[in-house]
């Protein structure tokens, strides 16, 4: 004990007098010429404040062709300037990166059926993660700022972001564009001057996320207040809104951003480039208005089918189901219920021309949703906020559809330390989030200046992990060492997870250790699965999918048959089914349901049961057309798609016999070897890289088949270290 306090005292002093030195942070103002030219003043005032706050500022205005000039300069600028972050400022092009599905959370569009602009991710981790390769595939025919890029197979299949970004595109053309960066880098500069810490926050839960379980909603509270313990002194200071608390509101949450001391706005929603959806048409109550809404959803559901004869159709069909009568379609094609409609359905959500009424005043927005940052578009969502009237300085969202099973607050509580918003997404980096506005922007707090964010000693995060007691420093300190490789790290993480009573530094721990090939993983997600934290016991039943193994049937079965008012985890349960030996499973379901005293309808249950039984061996039996030869090709590559969501570890054996079979066709062979790379967890992935291996290694292996293997075994071979 004596030596440890020994060691550490001198630690402590080294961190009270640790201090960012300003020489040493170099940072880019990437701006075409055209926008520096009109808002020149602004934005030199702006550098000024940065080096007035310790950083070496550049300001690189030109007219940009391509992002590899881009990419080039912030390079040479991070090996000698020692560059830490950049902001692209007006129309800087857009690197839209193909092939790298599997850095996205969700998106799998499919890139042969659907046009490049739609089918690629515009990601800016083109530009802030160096080590990423791409292979140029040309320039948009119609927008000169979308550059389609292609992630090579040699290329790490990894994100680890070097730097941080931001973007600052206006979502108006010419002058009026140009007038919104001049508003915004003035009230940004007026905001800077304050000292504000974080201490308000409003989380909003929009209707359809986490599948509308509340005991995925609850969790929050908990994980915030872990965050942001200063936050909570009184009932205003933080707040937790969910969709059905009233019936429309729009109006609760235009009310919340437009408090003027409001600092950090969540949203958990669906959105679209142009909308944020926040309720549904609200719950009726009473018989009155249970006709209303109905009626109201049969005009809607009628407008949309513009052949006149289905109309009819669908009316009488509905006449004869519900036992109604015609009245009840009244109003479809009256303008005035149109207009009255349309009203009803906007106050379901905030669309692009609300922002400009709002007024927003929360300095930073989380759009934890689909394309609400997709700044491909003219106009969205994300932009918007920032250049309104009002305080808001800058958003975090994303440029494409996004995962709800995913964690949208990872390491978030370093923003009330003082971290800039930009070191905070670097932790946390995927393809498509970004940040829009000023990544340099941080809130008052005073942990961040006692911190050597970039040192590169793995004693000295050891040191701090050890001696904070903060969850989310301590999770920093983990992903610090993870980086660094610390050789010790299985052992670090499942200590951490077995002593720690944090929801937040559990989950660092699960998410970390799953990237190593030991069996420290496996054995903790026996335990992960009874977490106190939802979001942990979720994710851990994915993994014993995503792993395959039988030796967790009892664990899924024990989900299914016991844990059906966790909804979102007894989902996961049923997406396991497939992955497992299914007759194995079934009889452990049956044994469980045996000694289960539980249920009510015990029979309904288990008639419940193989239904859903059924439908699971219905879709796996559809996986079998990859290895039969009798099936047309688009139904054997149609096929091959499902394994990249339905890791069938099984059938492992059969796949690899396909990718061997020469006489099989090269596009079918090439598309199963990718679709392989996502068993990253399997039971069977060391059996998938060694015939990766053999098959890339034949002297007559096609090049675009080779290239695919090896990818793949770069890809799986991230998950084992």
């Amino acid at each position: 004990m004596m030596l440890r306090r020994i060691l550490i005292l001198p630690f402590i002093a080294m961190l009270l007098s640790a201090s960012l030195s300003g020489a040493e942070r170099g940072f880019a103002i990437i701006v075409d010429n055209e926008t520096y030219t009109a808002c020149k003043a602004e934005i030199d005032n702006y550098r000024n404040v940065l080096e007035n706050e310790g950083f070496s500022a550049v300001v690189v205005a030109r007219v940009w062709s391509d992002p590899v000039q881009v990419k080039d300069v912030l390079y040479k600028m991070y090996q000698s300037n020692n560059l830490k972050g950049a902001i692209f400022i007006g129309q800087i092009p857009i690197a839209m990166i193909r092939d790298a599905q599997h850095f996205t959370s969700a998106f799998k569009m499919d890139q042969e059926l659907f046009p490049y602009e739609s089918s690629s991710v515009p990601s800016d981790r083109f530009y802030d993660d160096f080590d990423l390769k791409f292979d140029y595939l040309g320039k948009d025919s119609v927008n000169a700022l979308f550059h389609y890029y292609s992630l090579r197979w040699n290329s790490p299949q990894k994100i680890s972001s070097d730097i941080y970004s931001g973007r600052l595109k206006p979502t108006l053309k010419g002058e009026e564009g140009h007038a919104q960066i001049r508003w915004y880098f003035n009230k940004l500069l007026s905001e800077r001057s304050k000292s504000n810490k974080l201490d308000i926050i409003t989380s909003y839960t929009g209707e359809g996320s986490f599948s509308n379980s509340l005991t995925a909603w609850r969790e929050e509270g908990h994980t915030l207040r872990e965050q942001f313990p200063n936050a909570f002194y009184d009932k205003n200071s933080v707040k937790f809104l969910l969709y059905n608390m009233y019936p429309y509101m729009k109006d609760i949450v235009t009310d919340e951003l437009r408090r003027d001391e409001m600092d950090l706005m969540i949203f958990h929603e669906h959105g679209l480039p142009h909308r944020q959806y926040l309720t549904a048409a609200p719950m009726p109550k009473g018989v009155d208005e249970y006709s209303k809404s109905a009626r109201s959803l049969f005009r809607s559901l009628l407008r949309k089918e513009s052949n006149l004869v289905k109309r009819e159709e669908l009316k009488q069909a509905w006449m004869n189901h519900y036992k109604i009568d015609s009245t009840w379609f009244a109003g479809v094609d009256d303008a005035e219920q149109i207009i009255k409609d349309s009203l009803d359905e906007i106050r379901t959500g905030i669309v692009i021309e609300d922002v400009a009424v709002i007024k927003p005043n929360a300095r930073m927005v989380i759009f934890d949703a689909c394309y609400n940052a997709d700044f491909r578009e003219e106009r969205y969502i994300a932009g918007e906020y920032i250049f309104a009237e009002g305080k808001t300085l800058v958003s975090f969202g994303n440029s494409v559809n996004v995962l709800q099973d995913k964690s949208s607050s990872d390491l978030m509580g370093m923003l009330g330390m003082g971290f800039s918003v930009g070191e905070w997404a670097q932790m946390t980096n995927i393809l498509e989030s970004h940040i829009i506005g000023d990544p340099t922007f941080s809130f008052k707090g005073e942990e961040r200046s006692s911190i050597d964010f970039y040192s590169n000693d793995a004693q000295y995060w050891l040191n701090l992990y050890t001696i904070s007691a903060k969850p989310d420093i301590k999770g920093v300190a983990l992903h610090k060492l993870f980086n660094l490789k610390y050789p010790e790290m299985p052992e670090l993480l499942v200590n951490t997870y077995n002593t720690s009573d944090s929801y937040m530094l559990r989950l660092q721990s699960y998410h970390l250790l799953q990237y190593y090939n030991t069996a420290h993983f496996g054995e903790l997600i026996k335990k992960s699965l009874y977490d106190p934290y939802e979001f942990i016991r979720r994710k851990s039943l994915f993994s014993m999918a995503r792993i395959g193994s039988e030796i967790y049937i009892p664990y899924v079965a024990s989900v299914y048959v016991n844990d059906y008012l966790d909804e979102r985890v007894h989902f996961n349960s049923m997406f396991c089914f497939d992955m497992m030996d299914m007759d194995k499973l079934s009889t452990e379901v049956m044994r469980q349901f045996d000694q289960n005293r539980s249920y009510f309808d015990k029979e309904a249950a288990l008639a419940n049961f193989e239904k859903t039984l059924t439908s699971r061996k219905s879709i796996a039996k559809m996986a079998d057309a990859v290895t039969d030869k009798s099936k047309p090709l688009n139904s054997r590559l149609s096929a091959v798609k499902m394994l990249r969501n339905n890791a069938y570890h099984t059938k492992v054996e059969d796949f690899i016999k396909v990718l061997e079979d020469k006489s099989e066709d090269l596009t079918l062979r090439v598309k199963l070897a990718e679709a392989l790379g996502w068993f990253t967890l399997s039971e069977k992935r060391a059996v998938l890289v060694n015939s990766f291996r053999d098959i890339a290694a034949s002297p007559d292996t096609d090049k675009l088949l080779r290239e695919e293997l090896l990818k793949s075994v770069a890809r799986i071979e991230v998950y084992m270290r």
